[in-house]
């Protein structure tokens, strides 16, 4: 029972969508129906689970990627003073800039293929990893540090059993956000600089004026992204279970 209102949402959205496709009655906003036909038949020939594997791939590998630099440079700056501040201030410069803005370079530095693409969800996921970690270890109550010293913990005992316990939930919320944007950047970086993935698949059928492809490789995109997210949240759940429940 907890997930009908969620099935019931859905209905009501595909309900919506066939009556503006009917109404519409152009190859412009396809049916529910001409989409799934398309999702067949791309499952049947095997090109969409070969794009969607080649996504994937490339989402695992920036995103790892993104995660240890995001947890060790906001670590790095959350505890190394002013160093850190230094470090902090470098990299605010460079976080205004979007991944897309990154894809020329990309290209000229890792060619065409899965370098490139890696490099763009790097740069996509790691900000908001880096930023919430840094934020996350940087705003322990003081009252807690100065418990833990008072008690004679050393530095590394009041990190391993104040500060990180304390930056957990928020730490797991930016390795969610993260994966979120990492799915955004690959597929922009697919778009103009792959000849492989979901991306690439959507830009090809979309030169084709095949509408019905393009909402295929869009809905494939969400529900790897949902999966991913649901098993992010099922590992969180476990790992961090005083996080309050997303």
């Amino acid at each position: 029972m907890s997930r009908l209102p969620t099935l019931i949402v859905a209905a009501a959205a595909l309900a919506v969508w066939a009556a503006g496709a009917a109404w519409a009655d152009s190859p412009v906003l396809p049916s529910p129906l001409a989409v799934a036909h398309a999702a067949l038949e791309q499952l049947r020939d095997g090109a969409l689970l070969v794009d969607a594997a080649a996504s994937l791939k490339r989402v695992l590998v920036g995103y790892t990627l993104a995660a240890v630099a995001g947890l060790s440079l906001g670590a790095l700056t959350a505890l190394a003073g002013r160093w850190g501040r230094g470090l902090r201030d470098v990299l605010e410069v460079l976080r205004p800039i979007p991944p897309i803005a990154w894809v020329p370079l990309a290209i000229l530095w890792f060619k065409l293929g899965d370098g490139s693409a890696w490099f763009i969800v790097f740069i996509g996921a790691f900000f908001p990893i880096y930023v919430q970690v840094a934020w996350a270890l940087s705003a322990c109550p003081e009252r807690w540090l100065e418990l833990s010293r008072s008690l004679g913990a050393s530095p590394w005992l009041t990190l391993r059993r104040v500060r990180l316990p304390a930056a957990a939930p928020q730490v797991a919320a930016g390795l969610r956000v993260g994966l979120g944007l990492a799915w955004i950047s690959v597929i922009a970086a697919e778009l103009v600089g792959a000849q492989s993935g979901l991306g690439y698949r959507i830009q090809m059928h979309r030169l084709m004026l095949e509408t019905e492809g393009v909402i295929v490789g869009m809905l494939s995109i969400g529900a790897l992204g949902f999966g991913m997210g649901a098993i992010a949240r099922e590992l969180e759940r476990r790992l961090v279970p005083w996080a309050p429940p997303s």
